[in-house]
């Protein structure tokens, strides 16, 4: 049987909201119990219970993000013996702490990261409402890239570690992409793992490699959303995005010369495209050629049109035209 390739990545969601409060814990026992094998507490119980979550999944690894009221979250020694010894690497956006059995107490703040495995019993607080961003992979996969990693690490990842801004944004990016087909599943699935693996500590030798692979890929990707979500700004420049992302303008520059490209013609063809879709939707059948040009970052409509013309071969008012 073949497989079908042109599926998104399978997305689920949980949400106490519509839950009566007095049930509101109890559902969320359950979708932990299901999906995380964790058990939980609401450290305040006699506040309404907040919680909503959602998750992706693909072969290799799944992430997602949750908000949640202060709550204990526990892998007792009981769900341990169901043998899974994934990797999580989580990303809190409000203090939490990691008690477990035979270590002391490890304080995470917003900003920092923890890498915690399934494998080991443990408690998890988060001490007031906030928002957790994790993802998890085969403790195979990681040990594959991280050889000195133990079997069951507990490990708090400070956030001077370059790598996690980076991983955070491109856990934003992932969250909203459909990521459709198996190669582009695989694809996240291995940028997940690899810059898990960099932000624990690889070899010099896989740091190496991964940043002309893996990191190139995702900084592209980063890169382009800025653009994507910044294009109304006229003045749109690398020097600023190369400043969000932490690298030097340069190193932007030869990214996008391997690709065959420049930071201009990225700009100016991201803005062509986007100003095509708003013409040739019929929400848009009233609104002058001049206002999707300024909307897009275009100075003047003439600006517009001659990028059209380079691009299309034709200008703004035929494709509206042919639509």
């Amino acid at each position: 049987m073949e497989t079908d390739t042109s599926q998104p990545a399978p997305s689920l969601s949980f949400s106490a909201v519509g839950v009566p409060d007095r049930k509101r814990l109890s559902a969320l026992r359950d979708y932990l119990s299901d999906m995380m094998r964790t058990e939980v507490e609401a450290l305040n119980p006699d506040a309404p219970f907040e919680y909503a979550a959602s998750l992706r999944i693909v072969p290799g690894a799944s992430w997602g993000s949750a908000v949640s009221s202060a709550v204990a979250t526990t892998r007792t020694a009981s769900l341990v013996k169901d043998g899974c010894d994934d990797l999580m690497l989580v990303m809190p956006q409000s203090r939490m702490t990691v008690v477990a059995p035979g270590k002391d107490d490890l304080v995470i703040q917003p900003g920092d990261a923890v890498l915690l495995s399934k494998a080991r019993e443990m408690q998890v607080i988060l001490h007031e409402r906030g928002t957790c961003w994790a993802s998890s992979v085969s403790h195979r996969d990681i040990a594959r890239l991280v050889p000195q990693i133990g079997s069951a690490p507990i490990l708090a990842i400070r956030n001077d570690v370059p790598m996690l801004p980076l991983l955070a944004r491109y856990g934003n990016l992932l969250e909203n992409d459909p990521l459709i087909g198996s190669a582009v599943q695989g694809m996240a699935a291995r940028h997940l793992q690899e810059m898990m693996a960099l932000a624990i500590g690889g070899s010099a030798d896989f740091q190496e490699e991964a940043a002309q692979t893996t990191l190139a890929s995702v900084r592209l990707k980063a890169l382009e959303a800025d653009v994507f979500a910044n294009l109304g700004d006229t003045n749109l420049s690398l020097e600023w995005i190369a400043a969000r992302q932490n690298v030097s303008p340069r190193h932007l520059q030869r990214l996008l010369a391997r690709k065959g490209t420049s930071f201009s013609d990225l700009v100016r063809r991201a803005r062509v495209s986007r100003a095509r879709a708003m013409l040739e939707s019929p929400h848009n059948a009233g609104r002058s050629i001049l206002s999707i040009a300024l909307e897009c970052g275009f100075p003047e409509a003439s600006a517009l049109n001659r990028a059209f013309r380079q691009e299309y071969g034709l200008t703004p008012g035929e494709v509206r035209w042919r639509r």
